[in-house]
């Protein structure tokens, strides 16, 4: 039996606002494009520790989002979101659902929102 249930566009769709979006890409990737209300947990640093799954749940915790809450955990294509998923689930996280589609899939519909975040134009001098 599976941790998390596999979600698709339209339950994404219909829960913004109502349950937590999890983008775990790098930042860069987010900035450039993101599920609106999602917000930006790294999979990637999670991953560098020597505990990645206690680091992952930490860093969902400081975002408010705990084992018993509903969440939806979303990357670039899904892999890295059933990663994240899996590491949730082995430290007792209960509520997960995998957009298993991802961004890929999100966007393939120009209906979809897409929200961008404005980051800030260093320039060389």
């Amino acid at each position: 039996m599976r941790a998390y249930e596999v979600v698709d566009a339209d339950y994404v769709k219909r829960e913004i606002g109502r349950i937590p979006l999890v983008d775990v890409r790098p930042p860069l990737l987010y900035d450039a494009g993101h599920i609106p209300t999602a917000l930006n947990v790294r999979l990637d640093v999670a991953a560098a520790s020597d505990d990645p799954a206690g680091t992952l749940a930490e860093m969902f915790q400081a975002q408010g989002i705990f084992p018993d809450d509903s969440v939806i955990v979303y990357c670039q294509s899904g892999i890295h979101a059933k990663i994240a998923c899996d590491y949730l689930a082995s430290v007792g996280y209960t509520g997960l659902r995998l957009y298993a589609g991802s961004m890929n899939d999100w966007t393939s519909d120009p209906a979809r929102p897409v929200e961008r975040t404005e980051v800030p134009f260093a320039r060389a001098s």
